[in-house]
C-alpha cells in the first residue's frame, strides 16, 4: 500500500483488510451460519464490516468494509473512490456547515454506531 507518498511493505497476512476479516470472522462466530458458508470472505467482510478511514493506505480496507466513513479525504484516490461508491463510502466532512477535524470524525463515529444498531437491529 502507499501511505503519504511512501511505498509500505508488509506480509501478505497481515494489513487493515485482513484485520477486519479477522474481526469479522472473531465477533460474528456466534451468529454464522451455514447460509454464510456460501459467502467469499470478501462477501463476508462486506456484510459485516464498518470502517472509518481517509487516505490512500486504507483503500484495500475501505474497499472490502460494506460502509465506510471519511472524516476528511487526504488523497486523490480515496476522493476518486467515495465519488465512484456514494452508496459505500461517505465523507463526513461538510467546510460551509463547519464540520471539519474532530467534528468530522465525531460525526462518523456517531453515523458508524447508527450503522451498527441498524444492522444489529435487523433479523439475521
Amino acid at each position: 500500500s502507499v501511505n503519504l507518498g511512501c511505498i509500505d511493505f508488509y506480509p501478505s497476512s497481515s494489513g487493515k483488510k485482513n484485520c477486519c476479516e479477522y474481526l469479522a470472522h472473531h465477533y460474528s462466530q456466534v451468529k454464522r451460519s451455514n447460509a454464510d458458508n456460501e459467502f467469499t470472505t470478501d462477501d463476508f467482510i462486506l456484510k459485516r464490516c464498518i470502517c472509518l478511514c481517509d487516505d490512500d493506505n486504507d483503500l484495500e480496507m475501505a474497499m472490502a468494509c460494506g460502509t465506510v466513513y471519511l472524516p476528511s479525504i487526504s488523497s486523490l484516490s480515496m476522493k476518486h473512490a467515495a465519488k465512484f461508491f456514494p452508496d459505500q463510502i461517505f465523507n463526513m466532512e461538510d467546510k460551509e456547515e463547519g464540520i471539519t477535524e474532530t467534528k468530522a470524525t465525531e460525526k462518523a463515529l456517531t453515523q458508524a454506531l447508527l450503522e451498527f444498531q441498524r444492522r444489529s437491529s435487523l433479523k439475521p
